[in-house]
């Protein structure tokens, strides 16, 4: 995806209580849909301070400081928000949603069609995005693996200077408040047969802001080379919105996607993007390994075929702004190297769930900025939840969580 000067995609040749919730510091549990299945990615919070967000089996843990009051608030796109009392809250708990697009009220026919609504709202970026700088506190995670073989596994705590929605060529700013990156998985050595590691992809993840650099995707030289359709409506936090389908127009010769994007109806406001490769265009994709390094893989008899790319971004509504709360970006290639014996699907994904703050407050001078060839090596001998019991995590999936259940007993550093 051609966003900035940095790709969406990992390169390669950088690669390689039993209580009640008010008398305790952690709620957990689940949140499930009317027939009981996960929601994943659900947006909780308590006030501007505390948040957090389920996994992708819906699961949740949200620290709440003792003394906490107010109401937790449980909205997803589509589905009505919950608004629950802290003191009536108990711990696990499962919540269900409740879905509300039957219940909207009958929408008149629309003059606009699906790239006009989509034009409209980039036009209208400004005027509901925060155009001046604001601190945002984030949980990222990094993933490389070959089937459940993990190449990485990395976690950091970070505190973000994004520089508003106006100034897009200004960088973003990162202070890493705390990180781990795991040797184990499980019973499995975390083992990296590209020998390099991963660098600077949070600031990849957030240059992936299509709100900010549309690139190949809403970029006004793109905008022109996709088909886009109201597919229908929906609700977010009480307010009807458009569902925007699109996909790359037939016959233009290169990979682009397909994807949905959700447009409040009042204010134009994008409040999700979620895209993937376009079945049109996935014959013309090309593989993440850079030029330079691209003979050296051949000549060590790897064979990497890209088959996907996806990003989501997902927008909340904070005071009179639309705020970014998550990020996520990931692609797949078959991998094969028959001198090694490794066959089967690379996916190295990112994802980053942050909470705007009141005001900025940390120091984002140049000797606290995490430098942009950055990677996490900080490493750790096991998977424990405690290792971030000062800060906001998001739950692993049920798939990392089976493989670390068969480690032996200990905690990590």
């Amino acid at each position: 995806m051609r966003v900035s000067k940095y790709p969406m995609i990992i390169s390669f040749s950088l690669f390689f209580l039993n209580t009640s919730a008010q008398n305790s510091d952690l709620l957990s549990g689940k949140i499930v849909d009317e027939e009981n299945k996960s929601m994943p990615y659900v947006n909780l919070k308590i006030g501007s301070s505390i948040a957090s967000m389920t996994n992708a089996d819906g699961d949740f843990s949200l620290r709440i400081p003792a003394g906490t009051t107010g109401q937790l608030i449980i909205s997803y796109i589509g589905y009505q928000t919950l608004y629950t009392p802290i003191q009536q809250l108990t711990n696990p708990i499962t919540i269900k949603m409740k879905s509300v697009v039957s219940q909207l009220q009958e929408v008149k026919i629309s003059a606009l069609n699906g790239e006009a609504i989509i034009r409209k709202a980039m036009r209208n970026i400004t005027q509901n995005y925060p155009v001046t700088a604001f601190e945002s506190t984030g949980f990222y995670r990094e993933i490389a693996r070959i089937d459940d073989n993990y190449l990485s596994f990395a976690e950091a705590s970070l505190q973000i200077l994004n520089p508003g929605y106006q100034r897009v060529k200004e960088k973003n700013r990162i202070i890493i408040n705390k990180e781990r990156n795991l040797k184990k998985v499980g019973d499995r050595i975390v083992e990296n047969p590209f020998h390099a590691a991963v660098k600077g992809v949070p600031y990849i993840v957030l240059a992936n802001d299509l709100l900010k650099n549309p690139g190949s995707i809403f970029g006004e030289r793109y905008i022109s080379r996709y088909n886009y359709t109201i597919a229908g409506y929906t609700a977010v936090d009480g307010e009807e919105a458009y569902i925007i389908k699109f996909d790359q127009k037939t016959g233009v010769k290169e990979a682009l996607y397909q994807g949905s994007v959700i447009v409040i109806k009042k204010s134009f406001a994008v409040a999700s993007i979620e895209i993937s490769y376009s079945d049109k265009g996935r014959r013309f994709a090309k593989s993440d390994i850079s030029f330079v390094q691209r003979p050296l893989l051949m000549l060590l008899g790897y064979h990497f075929q890209k088959t996907n790319e996806l990003l989501s971004l997902r927008y909340t509504m904070n005071g009179d702004k639309w705020y970014p709360y998550f990020y996520k970006i990931a692609t797949t290639h078959q991998v094969e190297a028959k001198k090694q014996k490794i066959a089967g699907e690379l996916l190295v994904s990112a994802e980053l769930f942050v909470r705007p703050e009141s005001a900025v407050k940390s120091n984002f001078a140049k000797k606290n900025i995490m430098p942009e060839n950055y990677s996490f090596q900080h490493g750790v001998e096991r998977y424990a939840d405690q290792y971030w019991k000062d800060f906001d995590y998001i739950k692993p999936d049920h798939n990392f969580k089976g493989l670390i259940d068969k480690q032996a007993p200990g905690k990590d550093k």
